[in-house]
């Protein structure tokens, strides 16, 4: 069996090899971009890192990051804090509801007066 090639049939086989090579290196590069293209991104979320990183020690030491003695005093003052607000809340309305009747006792005695005065002015012109 002899693979003989003729001139024509040679120059379509390095045609179709070329046009597969160009195939190839279109796509090598085109898959090189992208990967160059999402290197810079993780690249960028680095230095993105980074800088968050030197601004949080450059503040200090967050919140966060207090001893548990700390940490169980404040939230004993947090619910001492309730407390007395719940305290004071219950006294002051007591204090308006005592106000309220004294408010009302006394339009209650204005109130009798100003029906004896009308009785008496009736008791007159009668």
């Amino acid at each position: 069996m002899d693979l003989v090639l003729t001139r024509e049939e040679l120059i379509t086989v390095g045609i179709i090899l070329v046009v597969l090579f160009f195939i190839y290196l279109f796509l090598r590069e085109f898959r090189l971009m992208k990967t160059d293209a999402r290197k810079m991104e993780v690249e960028l979320d680095r230095e993105k890192l980074k800088l968050l990183q030197q601004d949080m020690v450059s503040r200090g030491y967050p919140f966060t990051r207090m001893t548990q003695e700390q940490m169980s005093s404040l939230k004993s003052i947090d619910e001492e804090n309730f407390l007395l607000e719940t305290d004071v809340f219950a006294r002051e309305k007591a204090v308006e509801a005592r106000l309220k009747r004294l408010e009302n006792y006394v339009k209650l005695g204005k109130l009798e007066k100003l029906l004896e005065k009308i009785q008496k002015e009736e008791k007159r012109f009668k």
